[in-house]
C-alpha cells in the first residue's frame, strides 16, 4: 500500500512538472523528422517548425484529461510474458481479455495511444484537412518520441527500486536541455513500414534495453561528482549516455516520419499542396 501510495505520488508529480525528453528534446525530435520526408511529400517540410512547436501538446494535455498520462508509457517489465518472451500481446482487445483492463490501465498504453493516433493521422489525411493532420503528426511525434525514452518503458521509471529518485527528470529534462545542441540527427532513407502495431511495439522492445545502460551511468556520475548533482554530475552523465542518446533521438525522428509517410499511403496518397501551413 505504501509502495502504491508512494508510486503515485510520483507520477502526480511527473505529470505536472516533466516534460518528456525535456521540451528541448520533443523539439528536437519533431523538427527533425521532416528531413527524412522523401520526394513525393516533399511539400510537409514546411511543417517542420510548427511540428516542434506543438511537439508538447499531448504533455499540457495531461493537466486537464486524466487519461492522458498513461498514454505515454508502458510499464512493460510488470508484463510476465515480457520478462520470459521479451514480447506481449500486441493486440489490445486479446491484450485486455488476457491481462485485463484494468492491468493495463494501471502500466500505460503507450503503444496503443501511438497506434491509434497514427490511423487518426491516416483520416486526417483521408479528409486533407492538413491543419489537423499537422497537430495529430505533433501528438503523434510525443508518443513515438516517448517510447524512445528508456524510462518511460520501466517500473522503474525514476529510480525508485534503485536508490536513484529523481533520475527520470535529471536526464530527460536537465541534461537534455544542457546538451541538445550536440544532438544530430542526419537523414537516411525511410520506407513504408509492412505493419505499423508491431513497427511500434518492436522499437519499444529494442528501446528498454538503454535503461540499465542509463541507470548504471547515472550511478557513475553521481560517484564521479562526490555525491552531488553538480555540474561535473551532468558532464560525466552526458559523456557516459550521449552515444546511445543520440542513436535514441535520431531513431524517433526517423520512426515518427516513416509513421507519417506510411500515414500519407495508407491514406491514398491524397495531393499535398504546396504550402500546407497557411491553410
Amino acid at each position: 500500500m505504501k509502495i502504491n501510495i508512494l508510486r503515485n505520488c510520483i507520477l502526480f508529480i511527473l505529470f505536472i512538472s516533466l516534460t518528456s525528453w525535456g521540451e528541448k528534446g520533443h523539439y528536437k525530435i519533431n523538427s527533425s523528422c521532416t528531413q527524412f520526408f522523401p520526394n513525393k511529400i516533399k511539400h510537409l517540410q514546411d511543417w517542420s517548425t510548427r511540428l516542434a512547436e506543438h511537439g508538447s501538446d499531448a504533455d499540457k494535455r495531461r493537466r486537464t484529461d486524466r487519461f492522458e498520462g498513461g498514454r505515454h508509457y508502458i510499464d512493460i517489465d510488470n508484463y510476465t510474458d515480457f520478462v520470459k518472451n521479451h514480447r506481449i500481446i500486441e493486440d489490445q482487445d486479446a491484450a485486455f481479455q488476457t491481462y485485463s483492463r484494468d492491468f493495463i490501465t494501471k502500466n500505460g498504453s503507450l503503444p496503443w495511444a501511438t497506434d491509434s493516433t497514427y490511423h487518426v493521422l491516416v483520416q486526417n489525411f483521408k479528409m486533407k484537412d492538413w491543419n489537423r493532420a499537422l497537430l495529430t503528426a505533433a501528438d503523434l511525434g510525443h508518443y513515438v518520441g516517448d517510447a524512445h525514452m528508456p524510462l518511460h518503458l520501466t517500473k522503474n521509471y525514476d529510480g525508485i527500486l534503485t536508490g536513484q529518485l529523481g533520475i527520470h527528470e535529471r536526464y530527460e529534462s536537465i541534461m537534455i536541455n544542457q546538451y541538445v545542441s550536440e544532438i544530430n540527427v542526419h537523414r537516411t532513407r525511410i520506407k513504408k513500414i509492412k505493419n505499423v502495431k508491431s513497427f511500434i511495439f518492436n522499437y519499444i522492445y529494442d528501446n528498454y534495453q538503454y535503461k540499465d545502460s542509463l541507470l548504471a551511468a547515472d550511478k557513475l556520475a553521481f560517484t564521479e561528482a562526490k555525491g552531488e548533482y553538480s555540474t561535473a554530475y551532468y558532464q560525466s552523465l552526458w559523456k557516459n549516455t550521449k552515444g546511445f542518446t543520440n542513436f535514441l533521438i535520431a531513431g524517433s525522428s526517423k520512426a515518427m516520419a516513416e509513421l507519417i509517410y506510411t500515414a500519407w499511403i495508407e491514406a491514398g496518397k491524397p495531393k499535398i499542396p504546396k504550402n500546407t501551413t497557411s491553410l
